[in-house]
């Protein structure tokens, strides 16, 4: 009776293993199901602007080129308005309802207004009067791009769009960042991710760059190196990367070294920050892997005791009918000879 009860549950077992190894090896979970993507809530604007900063003198005159974009289906026409922004953490901006009152009077547009056709663009010059008494350090102009409702009584839905320029004053500045990596000293999954997260903590805003170099152990020696691009970090902000590492194997150990760097006192030199951090990373299919090898060690072992026992019982069953007790050997009828 227990002995098929027994190989029942030890083929549920296996079953349930080998669909849990399939499981994690192919990664397939309900999130991972490609979902419907919604209808889009309108056409937007897009806007490009200069990537570097345009380095100006102080009281002199600088004209920046931007691009705005219409990617919808039919012309659109647009506004450019000066407007006040505020730069957030982790590159969030905020665009005000009027403008900056820093640059009051010192910025306007060329043209203001714009005939966008569908898929195309127009240029527009951004014109900054750069006072006089502006110290050197990173500034920032910002401005909005509205539609304008050309169709009367029909309902469009054009999302306007606010950006900014940067403006260089070059000079001397206090420019000091501080960074952490935050990630756990083990990770359970195919690779450790973490965030880097970098503050402002000088009196000027400051441009960073850097790299992370990564190793595992056991595995090759070769770092795998992943690049940041050029950061805005604004005075008393911060902003976070995300920073990840790969074993070799599914189980292993990682190195992240990560370098950062960014200009000093004058664009002619620079400062560099260096992090280390070590971790432990565990792929979830050696879990399963190895509670497939325990599993099976301990059925055998059930196994092995299991026909120990039989083994055991039937040695002692072939001596007791070889033995008999003295009770029956007293009993036994004895013979004589004559």
């Amino acid at each position: 009776m227990g002995a098929p009860h027994a190989q029942t549950s030890v083929r549920r077992l296996f079953l349930a293993l080998v669909a849990a190894f399939l499981l994690a090896s192919l990664g397939l979970t309900p999130d991972a199901r490609a979902a419907p993507s919604g209808p889009a809530s309108g056409r937007s604007l897009a806007v490009s602007v200069p990537p570097e900063p345009t380095v100006v003198r102080p009281g002199s005159a600088a004209k920046i080129p931007i691009r705005v974009l219409n990617p919808g289906h039919s012309l659109v026409t647009a506004t450019i308005t000066a407007r006040e922004v505020r730069l957030l953490d982790d590159g969030v901006v905020r665009v005000g309802t009027g403008p900056d009152p820093a640059w009051q009077g010192r910025v306007s547009f060329t043209p203001s207004i714009v005939a966008l056709p569908a898929q195309g663009y127009a240029e527009v010059s951004v014109n900054v009067d750069v006072p006089a008494t502006l110290d050197s350090d990173l500034h920032f102009v910002g401005f909005l791009v509205s539609p304008v409702q050309t169709s009367p009584g029909q309902v469009q839905v054009i999302n306007e769009i606010g950006s900014f320029v940067t403006l260089d004053v070059p000079g001397p500045r206090s420019t000091r960042l501080r960074a952490k990596l935050r990630l756990p000293g083990v990770t359970l999954g195919q690779e450790a991710a973490g965030r880097l997260q970098v503050h402002n903590v000088g009196r000027s805003a400051v441009r960073f760059w850097g790299e992370n170099d990564t190793t595992a152990w056991p595995g090759s020696g070769t770092p795998r190196q992943q690049r940041f691009a050029k950061s805005l970090v604004p005075m008393g902000r911060s902003r976070s990367v995300r920073v990840v590492a790969r074993p070799h194997w599914w189980v292993g150990f990682v190195t992240l070294q990560v370098r950062i760097v960014y200009p000093a006192a004058t664009e002619a030199a620079t400062r560099e920050i260096a992090l280390h951090k070590r971790v432990l990373v565990v792929d979830p299919r050696a879990l399963v892997v190895l509670g497939g090898v325990l599993a099976a060690a301990v059925v055998m072992w059930m196994r092995r005791r299991r026909r120990r026992r039989r083994r055991l019982a039937a040695r002692a069953r072939r001596k007791g009918s070889h033995r008999q007790s003295p009770r029956t050997r007293a009993s036994a009828p004895k013979v004589g000879v004559s």
